[in-house]
């Protein structure tokens, strides 16, 4: 008797449509911002498949890498895929070199680099309220999120406090860079000028 393949498909069914991928290079080993973007994933039935960078870079070149790396030869963006790098402004003046080399590089990719200055956090602490407060450091900004929720850190699942406010976050992130510069979100990455471009992503995934 012959042996089916596992790939043998029966005659008359078509081959069945993936989801369209969303690709993720995120800073170092972050839980928090990984559950987020698989809690609103799910909460939004699914629509994507979401993949990770496998390794726990911090610096902005690495990340690009990382998502090169797993990008090459999957991603297809006629089928809706898409790929994002995922960076923090940190406060740190050294970053801004490698940012700009990497916006540079991205105009010329299919992959995309999002900033927030000074980091992931002022993307949750949007659903909140509104402010172009400079924030001297992370620390501080996240010391402001624990009023809104309590106890954060960065292993925390805290999507069930954010989940309500996603269109207000949407509306004060484009209003903080607007705020800045016009549409051109470039200077957000200059000390001084918060904004977040998360927006970017979860407009996708919504």
């Amino acid at each position: 008797m012959k042996k089916r393949r596992f790939d043998d498909k029966a005659r008359g069914t078509g081959k069945r449509k993936r989801k369209p991928v969303i690709f993720l290079s995120l800073e170092g080993n972050n839980k928090t911002e990984k559950q987020y973007f698989k809690s609103l994933n799910r909460s939004n039935g699914e629509k994507f498949s979401l993949q990770f960078t496998p390794g726990n870079e911090t610096d902005i070149n690495n990340m690009w890498e990382g998502l090169i790396d797993i990008t090459r030869g999957s991603i297809n963006p006629a089928d809706g895929d898409m790929a994002f790098c995922v960076c923090d402004r940190d406060n740190e003046t050294h970053k801004l070199d490698s940012i700009r080399s990497v916006k540079s590089k991205a105009k010329h990719s299919d992959l995309h680099l999002i900033i927030s200055n000074p980091c992931f956090e002022l993307w949750f602490l949007n659903h909140f309220k509104y402010s172009t407060h400079e924030y001297l450091s992370n620390n501080e900004l996240k010391a402001e999120l624990c009023r809104y929720i309590p106890c954060y850190d960065k292993s925390i699942d805290c999507f069930s406090f954010l989940e309500d406010k996603t269109e207000i976050a949407i509306e004060n992130s484009i209003r903080q860079i607007e705020q800045v510069n016009g549409n051109d979100a470039t200077e957000i990455s200059v000390i001084g000028n918060p904004g977040t471009e998360i927006y970017k992503i979860v407009k996708v995934l919504i």
